[in-house]
């Protein structure tokens, strides 16, 4: 059974449950946390009925059902679950539940126990089910990115058949997959020093005009394990990722950026007014910008804020970006932030490799230097080395052992 050394009691567990036809799938974690030991309530709109009742959730678990912040002795029992829970898991959580959150409506037991337990510094985890259309439908992808600016977890959709025989994102997550993030937000017995982290993740992208860009290959995954992993060992992350960046779940904050000036401003005012003890630097940043775009005939041609003709040869000329990690350190708002910067090469000369990580510790003022090279990297292997200025490199080889590394290089540095 799973107890935390800063609870010192088994986890109490709050399910907040909307009425969807994932009611079902979602009711399984009550079974599964009551076999742990944990403790379980449940709080629930009107229309999980609809879908399955009281008497099975008490069945599976369930300490107590609520559903009705109006029933006869129970007018302060949103405010009462909200002290008592350690977690507060809304699943499934559908679109009308995500819109009210983020418009801050509180008109049931769900709504009025989640603005309750707002800010009592516990995780507070959002899983959505819904059909593809209501996934994306503009509302509520604006409710879910200002949820998780304001520090809520959301995690993806799955894909597949819905309920509705539709095929498309939209699905809940497997109760597996809730389980396992649930985990990892209740693992404070884990070891992490509780540091401010900031990562930046995933690859700046250049317009040459209004559709078209110059960009890169990066995805922001392992950048994204990274904070998802450092946030589990029980540090405090904020992620600055790409707009298409792979998205993590449990950050603090999440921002995100576009292009190098966009990641550039973001970073010198998250520096300036955030405290950060280490800042890991692994966004693929553009060494250019398109300073220019010349016609055939040398003339200059206004692409940046139209759609450019595709019938004649275009010049592209570019300016270089100048390096961001040599900046980070001088932004700080404090003076001790370690760096971690992340350098890529491409040759088998294992000299050559360490003469890039060794520019990087003399000319960057960096910390710590993640290195992987293109030679060894293909679709099933993504080896890193870490090296401290020593020069003594610790080789890691996915990036769930990078984070373990990074998690106790940390302490040391």
């Amino acid at each position: 059974m799973f107890v935390s050394e800063k609870l010192k009691k088994p986890p109490g567990m709050l399910l907040l449950m909307s009425g969807s036809i994932a009611c079902a799938k979602a009711s399984s974690l009550i079974s599964e946390w009551s076999r742990r030991g944990h403790a379980v309530r449940v709080v629930c709109t009107r229309s999980v009925a609809e879908f399955v009742g009281p008497a099975t959730l008490q069945g599976l678990g369930a300490e107590m059902v609520l559903d009705n912040v109006f029933a006869e002795g129970q007018a302060m029992e949103h405010i009462n679950l909200a002290r008592w829970a350690d977690i507060i898991v809304a699943a499934p959580a559908t679109s009308n539940l995500i819109n009210k959150l983020a418009s801050g409506i509180a008109d049931d037991a769900v709504t009025t126990v989640w603005q309750a337990a707002y800010g009592r510094d516990k995780p507070m985890l959002l899983v959505p089910a819904m059909n593809t259309r209501m996934w994306r439908y503009p509302a509520t992808r604006e409710s879910v990115h200002r949820l998780q600016q304001w520090g809520i977890h959301v995690l993806p959709v799955g894909k597949g058949e819905l309920a509705c025989g539709e095929h498309g994102e939209g699905r809940m997550l497997e109760p597996a997959d809730i389980l396992q993030t649930v985990d990892r937000l209740l693992a404070f017995d884990r070891p992490g020093s509780g540091r401010r982290v900031l990562i930046t993740g995933g690859g700046t992208r250049e317009s040459i005009d209004s559709v078209r860009y110059i960009g890169n290959l990066s995805s922001g995954r392992t950048a994204s394990k990274l904070a998802d992993e450092l946030a589990a060992a029980g540090h405090v992350v904020t992620w600055l990722g790409a707009d298409d960046a792979v998205q993590p779940v449990l950050p603090e904050l999440l921002e995100s950026f576009y292009s190098f000036k966009d990641l550039e401003q973001q970073l010198r005012t998250l520096l300036r007014k955030r405290h950060y003890d280490v800042v890991i630097h692994a966004a693929a940043v553009s060494d250019f910008h398109v300073s220019s775009v010349e016609g055939e005939k040398g003339d200059l041609v206004a692409g940046q804020q139209g759609k450019l003709c595709s019938g004649t040869g275009l010049l592209l000329r570019l300016g270089p970006n100048p390096k961001l990690l040599r900046r980070l350190k001088s932004w700080s708002l404090n003076p001790a932030v370690r760096v971690v910067g992340f350098k890529l090469t491409h040759t088998e000369d294992q000299q050559q490799r360490i003469a890039a990580v060794r520019d990087q510790f003399e000319n960057a003022g960096v910390d710590v230097v993640v290195h992987n090279d293109l030679f060894e990297i293909d679709p099933g292997r993504h080896p890193f080395s870490v090296f401290t200025p020593a020069l003594e490199p610790i080789s890691c080889d996915d990036g769930s052992a990078l984070a373990r590394t990074l998690n106790r290089v940390m302490e040391t540095v």
